[in-house]
This record gives structure tokens, C-alpha cells and sequence, in this order.
């Protein structure tokens, strides 16, 4: 029979592409994850995954079983949750949320929400848009924020629902000097002689920027890799480079940098919201979706 706990090993395995990202994922060791992936392939009788210096690359079987076994951890965690419901009150719903949309997105979401609901607290979880799934998965959030770009849309797992919010537009970061501090917009291409300040993201999008500026018709000079927009507007004020940063990481500005929004192909990050589909969602839920669709259309 098989055991639940290594088939949710065996989904990490299959959504991250790698036994050392599934490890990080599920707080346990390479060779723990490797062992019950052995365990799993002996069970079956069947190769599930081909094993390489990159990652792994799933067979068609592992394939097939990727599948099947999102939707039976999906049923299992919806059944989880829906006793612990039957247990007691409901008097919170679960948010994963990436770091940038907490910083002014959520803020708000949170507050509009406790006005309507407040009987209900909202309880967030900081998350990359990679984890989300299986924090749905595993019943640790009911509602997820994720981000992808226009020009490279993210890959969303057959299980989980993704629910358009808003678009979120991309500025270009100079310094207040800077001779197109003052412009209404400029084009990418404008600035293909500048150093740039690049923020690092995790995959699929470690090459994101570089393929945003190919695609306006140029190779991009990177001078800096930073971890967060924050330090990226030092080192753009300090005249390290320019930068280009969603309009959602721009709270905080400093006065000796200037925004500039992208003209010509106006790339842009689009915000989601993803949930599990085939599952019954609660009221507390469907309540936080219709006010971060609210608020996400009538702010921004």
C-alpha cells in the first residue's frame, strides 16, 4: 500500500525538478529524500524519475503518477481540513503571500478585511510563488498570492486554480539626477549603455530581466546582483546603476531616486490568486478573495 507521507516526498520531487530542492522544501536531508524515492521506484516495480547532475527528469509512469497523486493529497488535505472545521469555529483563513505584496498589497487587503469581517483574523504566511502549491496541498493556507510576468508566464500545477487579481506595472530606477529622471516614460532600449542593479529571484526567472531586455532589443550590462528592491534604490542612488522594480516594491522610495515608468513594451508582472480546485472552499475564503479582488482593482 502506498504511504502517504512518500508520495507527498515523491510531488516535491516531481515540482521542484531536484531531490536537494524537495529536501529544502520538506525540512529533511538529500539522502532521506533519495531513500524514500528508492523505496518508492522498488515498490512499484517501476523507474519513476531519471536521475541527473541538474535534477531529475520524470519518466512517463512518474508522469502519470504526478498527476494522480496531486489530486489524492489535494482530497486528503480538503478532508483534514474540513474536520478540524467540523471541530471548532472558523475563525481565521490562512494567506501565503509572496514578500513584495506584503509590503503594500496585503497591508490593505488585511485592513478592508477585518473592517467587513471582524470576527475573522487573517493569519499570512511569507512564501515564494514556487511553495505556494503545496502549502495548498498541505492544508498550511487556503487561499495563496502568486506573481509571474507577461512575457514569461508561470507554470501552474493541474490542481491548483489560478484567479487573475491585477497587473502590476515595471519602473525603471535612476538616479535623481539621472537626464531621464523627469520623464513621463522611457523605453528599455533607452538605456542599453547603463550598468544594471538586478534583484535575484529563484527559478523559473533567475534570467527573467535579461529576457525582458532582450525582448525591447538589447543585451543588458549587469554590474550588481542584489536580494531585495530596497537595496537595489541604494545602490541606483549611491550611481551603481539603474534598475527596474515592480510599482508594488515602491512603499518606500527614496527621495534621491527617481521612478520612471516603462514605456514601448510596458512589461508587467500579473498578480494571482490560486487556490485548490475541486474542493470545497469556506466561507471565510471566498470572503478574503472578494476582497483582495477589491482591493487589488480598486487601488492599484
Amino acid at each position: 500500500m502506498l504511504e502517504v507521507r512518500r508520495l507527498q516526498i515523491f510531488a516535491a520531487v516531481a515540482e521542484r525538478g531536484s531531490f536537494t530542492a524537495a529536501a529544502e522544501a520538506l525540512y529533511m536531508t538529500h539522502s532521506a529524500v533519495s531513500q524514500q524515492m528508492a523505496l518508492l521506484e522498488r515498490q512499484l516495480g517501476i523507474p519513476l524519475m531519471v536521475r541527473g547532475p541538474r535534477g531529475v527528469e520524470l519518466t512517463e509512469a512518474g508522469r502519470l503518477l504526478a498527476d494522480r497523486s496531486a489530486s489524492v493529497l489535494g482530497s486528503i488535505a480538503a478532508i483534514e481540513q474540513e474536520m478540524r472545521d467540523l471541530t471548532k469555529q472558523q475563525t481565521h483563513v490562512r494567506l501565503g503571500v509572496f514578500p513584495t505584496a506584503a509590503a503594500d498589497l496585503i497591508p490593505r487587503v488585511v485592513k478592508e478585511f477585518q473592517r467587513r469581517h471582524p470576527d475573522i483574523r487573517v493569519r499570512l504566511r511569507s512564501a515564494h510563488a514556487t511553495d505556494i502549491p503545496a502549502a495548498l496541498r498541505d492544508g498550511e493556507i487556503q487561499l495563496g498570492l502568486i506573481w509571474d510576468y507577461d512575457f514569461l508566464p508561470r507554470t501552474i500545477p493541474a490542481d491548483i486554480e489560478r484567479l487573475p487579481l491585477v497587473d502590476d506595472p515595471l519602473c525603471v530606477l535612476v538616479p535623481a539626477q539621472h537626464p531621464l529622471a523627469a520623464e513621463s516614460e522611457v523605453d528599455l532600449v533607452e538605456l542599453a549603455g547603463e550598468t544594471w542593479v538586478v534583484r535575484g529571484h529563484e527559478p523559473p526567472y533567475e534570467q527573467a530581466f535579461a529576457t525582458m531586455c532582450r525582448l525591447a532589443g538589447f543585451e543588458p550590462q549587469i554590474g550588481f546582483v542584489t536580494e531585495d528592491y530596497l537595496s537595489a534604490q541604494g545602490l541606483v542612488a549611491a550611481g551603481i546603476g539603474v534598475t527596474a522594480v515592480p510599482r508594488l516594491a515602491l512603499v518606500a522610495l527614496r527621495p534621491d531616486v527617481a521612478a520612471v515608468p516603462i514605456g514601448g513594451i510596458k512589461p508587467y508582472r500579473r498578480i494571482a490568486a490560486v487556490r485548490r480546485k475541486d474542493v470545497e472552499h469556506s466561507a471565510a475564503a471566498l470572503q478574503l478573495l472578494e476582497v483582495l479582488r477589491d482591493v487589488a482593482t480598486g487601488e492599484m
